[in-house]
C-alpha cells in the first residue's frame, strides 16, 4: 500500500493551490468535524501537507477559520450576484436559490460550514473577530436586493422591507440546514421547485367556489 507524500513548503509557483487545496481542507472538517474537533494536524494530513507547511498559510487554527470564511463568502456570493441579470425581485430569488442548489451539488461542505458559523462564533469570541469585517457582505446583499424591489414599486406599499430581508434570510438559512441534514441534493432542489411554485401561485390546486 503507498502514502501519499505531503508537501513540505512549496514555492511560490504552487503557493496558490497548495493554499486553495489547504482551505478546502479545513472547510470540510470545519464543516463535519466542527471547530473544537478540527486540529491543524487533521487539516494538514487531509490537504496532503505537513503541518510545518499549514503554518506557512496561517497563524492559528482561528486565522484559518477566517480564512475559510472569507472564501466561502466569495463563492456563495459570487454566484449569488449573478442574480442581479434578472430585471425583477421574483426572478432574483429564484436566482439566488437555484445557484443554492448548484453550489450545494457541487460541493456539500459549503452548506455544512454555513450553518456552522453562528454557533461557533457564539462559543468562540475570538472567531467573532476574526470574521466581524466580512459578515456584512451577506446583510448588504438581502438589502440591495430588497431595495431595488422597492425602487422598482414591487413591494405592496403596506410590507416592512427589513421584515423581507429577515424572510429571505431565514429561507436561504433553512434550506442549506435542511440539505447538510438530509445530505440529499435532490431534496434540497424539489424544496426549491416547491417553493418556486408556491411564490408563483401554481403549487395548489384552484378550487372553484
Amino acid at each position: 500500500m503507498t502514502t501519499a507524500r505531503r508537501l513540505g513548503r512549496p514555492p511560490a509557483v504552487d503557493s496558490t493551490v497548495t493554499r486553495g487545496r489547504i482551505l478546502t481542507a479545513a472547510r470540510r472538517s470545519f464543516a463535519s468535524r466542527g471547530y473544537d474537533a478540527t486540529t491543524n494536524r487533521d487539516i494538514a494530513t487531509d490537504a496532503g501537507v505537513t503541518t510545518g507547511a499549514l503554518y506557512h498559510y496561517t497563524a492559528s487554527k482561528a486565522d484559518l477559520y477566517g480564512q475559510v470564511y472569507g472564501q466561502v463568502q466569495d463563492l456563495v456570493y459570487g454566484e449569488f450576484e449573478k442574480a442581479f441579470v434578472h430585471d425583477n425581485f421574483i426572478d432574483r430569488f429564484r436566482a439566488v436559490l437555484e445557484a443554492a442548489v448548484e453550489l450545494n451539488r457541487r460541493d456539500s461542505s459549503l452548506a455544512g460550514f454555513v450553518i456552522g458559523v453562528s454557533p461557533e462564533v457564539q462559543r468562540h469570541p475570538e472567531l467573532r473577530e476574526k470574521l466581524r469585517p466580512m459578515v456584512a457582505r451577506a446583510n448588504n446583499f438581502m438589502h440591495r436586493l430588497v431595495g431595488d424591489a422597492v425602487e422598482r414599486d414591487e413591494l405592496a406599499p403596506d410590507v416592512d422591507p427589513a421584515a423581507v430581508e429577515d424572510l429571505l434570510n431565514a429561507v436561504l438559512a433553512g434550506l442549506a440546514r435542511f440539505s447538510n441534514l438530509t445530505g440529499d441534493p435532490d431534496r434540497h432542489a424539489g424544496a426549491v421547485v416547491a417553493l418556486e411554485r408556491l411564490v408563483g401561485g401554481t403549487l395548489l390546486v384552484e378550487r372553484v367556489r
